[in-house]
């Protein structure tokens, strides 16, 4: 069984370790920037979309790099394909999203919702 077979080594472990922690702390940035960038009334839409986006982002491009090396023996042309979506989304990032000052998409309630009470 390979489970069984050689030993990690430590060096390795440490390394995919980090990778781990560095990734969860940028995926928990990402999802507070959400928060604080979206009305509060679509934080929970906006999370899925971004979780999907996210999900799909880890799922297909293996499947596309697999079939072109498949396809041409190279990870070269996975690579540049990679390379150009890297492109339009730095052109889209620059161009298409305005900049928003911290807390600028919250909105505070107002009103009584439920479960709420007003106070005098």
């Amino acid at each position: 069984v390979q489970a069984f077979g050689p030993a990690l080594a430590p060096v390795g472990t440490v390394a995919f370790l980090a990778m781990a922690a560095a990734l969860g702390a940028g995926s928990g940035a990402t999802f507070a920037l959400v928060a604080q960038r979206t009305p509060a009334n679509q934080v929970g839409s906006v999370t899925g979309v971004v979780g999907a986006a996210g999900g799909l982002g880890g799922f297909v491009p293996p499947l596309v790099m697999g079939a072109l090396y498949g396809e041409y023996g190279s990870y070269a042309a996975g690579l540049a394909l990679l390379a150009v979506v890297a492109g339009a989304a730095l052109v889209f990032t620059l161009t298409g999203v305005r900049a928003a000052s911290p807390g600028e998409g919250r909105k505070p309630r107002t009103g009584h919702g439920r479960g709420q009470r007003a106070t005098a």
